[in-house]
Order: C-alpha cells, then structure tokens, then sequence
C-alpha cells in the first residue's frame, strides 16, 4: 500500500518531539525507543493538530453501507448510496468499486490513507466480495480500520524522516514495519469490546462516533506508555 510518501509532518511542539522519539529509535531500535516513539506519535495525533473528521465520514460510510446491506439487503444499501450500478458487476469488481467509491478513488492524502485502511481491513476480515458486509459487525469493523488508520498513518508521517536517515532501503522498510506492526496490536488490544461498547453502545458507528474511537484509542496509547522523555 502506498500512503502519501515524502509527506512531512507538521512542526509543532508535539509533532517535534515525536520526529526526536522516531530517530532515537532509528538509531537504537529497541523495544524501549519503539514505545517511547509511538507514545509520541500518539501524543501528536491528539494534540489539535490533526483534524480526524475526514477520515470519520469516510469510515461512518463503510459502516453504514454495511449495517444497511445486512438490516435491509445488498441492492437497498446500494440504492441508498446512488450506485445501482454497482450490482452488474462481479463480487470482486463490486468489492473494489465500494472502497474506491467510500475513499472518493483516492484523490486526496486523506483519501488515500483512507483506501488503503478499507482495503486492509477488508482483508483482515476476510471480506473478500460486498456479502460478507452483511455479517460483519460494526464495532468489529470499526476497530480494524481504525487500528489499521493508525498504522498507517505513522507511515505517512514519518515515511520521509525515516528514509532520509535510514539511506539503505530495506533497512527503512524494517525500522517501518516495526513501528507500524508495533503501533497497530498496541492499539488493538487498548480498543477493547468494552470500551467499544461504550463508545458505541448501540453498534452504529456515525461520523462522531468513529471519530470518538480513534481519538480514545491514541489517547489509551499515551496513557499505557506513560510519560516518555
């Protein structure tokens, strides 16, 4: 997946020290330096500075689309969505067509982001054509892709910093995997069904509530790093 390569992050206070945190742990990649990074990175993400409310309509879309196919029908969420035309065509087509069509093809940085988290929850989730929406639940859903947002992002943040230090490709590739792989099981198990449910006790999964997910699961990032220098 690629997500925006060359972005630079903001230079505010927050984001500051986490371009420090991201080259200790470039130069001393230990378990220590990937933790104190990604607390950092999750500091920034809820400092102000980056505004998640795109993102949120985005995922609200998938949610909704799939609550709709499973209470009232493939062709009835379709409708609700104004592509009708989607249903000529074949499970794999129609599956790709609903990500580019959710993630507006792609056309801006968030777009893109936001494509590459659908098509990787999907692909977690084993959704492999539009049916299996229809048995997926929302917080389940919901979860994945922001968890998979988080990993990403942190690609996208730092994927400059860290191949301009890191001048040997693989080696940057490495330092990156292991942050994100890092970042996104954190992540997952601070999202736990409990605090799922109650942030979205009803299972929907609007525009708000996704938004409320991924701005409590990096502040449960901070918090179970703690306090880093």
């Amino acid at each position: 997946m690629g997500t925006s390569k060359g972005y630079i992050a903001p230079s505010t206070p927050a984001w500051s020290q986490a371009k420090r945190s991201v080259s200790r742990f470039l130069s001393n990649p230990t378990s220590h330096e990937c933790s104190n990074a990604s607390s950092k990175y999750a500091q920034a993400m809820t400092s102000g500075n980056y505004n998640t409310e795109h993102i949120a309509r985005v995922f609200s879309g998938v949610i909704s689309f799939s609550s709709t196919s499973s209470s009232q029908g493939y062709a009835s969420a379709l409708r609700n969505i104004g592509r009708e035309d989607i249903l000529s065509l074949t499970p794999t087509e129609a599956l790709s067509e609903l990500v580019s069509h959710f993630a507006n093809d792609g056309s801006t940085i968030d777009d893109k982001i936001a494509l590459d988290c659908i098509s990787e929850s999907f692909e977690v989730l084993d959704i492999s054509n539009p049916d299996d929406l229809q048995n997926i639940d929302a917080n389940r859903l919901l979860k994945e892709m922001v968890c998979q947002f988080a990993k990403l992002k942190f690609a996208q943040m730092f994927d400059k910093q860290i191949r301009f230090k890191c001048p040997i490709v693989e080696e940057a590739n490495a330092r990156i995997a292991e942050m994100q792989e890092f970042i996104y099981y954190t992540m997952e198990q601070q999202l736990t069904p409990e605090i799922l449910r109650e942030i979205n006790p009803q299972n929907l999964g609007n525009a708000s509530i996704v938004q409320n997910t991924i701005n409590k699961g990096f502040e449960l990032m901070t918090i179970f790093y703690g306090e880093s220098p």
